[in-house]
């Protein structure tokens, strides 16, 4: 192992799936794992993304989209991801 490697603990039937997936995908393990976490978001990110999207808007349209508005939207899609799943 180099200086920057490290070990995580997991259980075998994660291991085993993982490794079946990097085979599948023709990667090692390592190079999944990375793949896999730079997909998600951090929540910082998530937020500087917003607010990125929010300026875009603004740019754009030159409409300023208030707090109250996101509210709801949020609150919109919330109840139809709710719909969504219980159908």
């Amino acid at each position: 192992m180099g200086d920057q490697d490290t070990s995580i603990k997991t259980t075998r039937e994660v291991r085993d799936r993982l490794r079946t997936l990097a085979g599948e995908r023709g990667t090692t393990m390592n190079d999944l794992l990375a793949q896999l976490v730079a997909r998600e978001l951090t929540e910082e990110e998530k937020q500087a993304r917003v607010q990125q999207a929010l300026e875009e808007v603004r740019r754009s349209t030159g409409v300023t989209v208030s707090d109250e508005a996101r509210t709801r939207a949020r609150s919109f899609l919330e109840r139809l991801g709710q719909e969504h799943h219980a159908a």
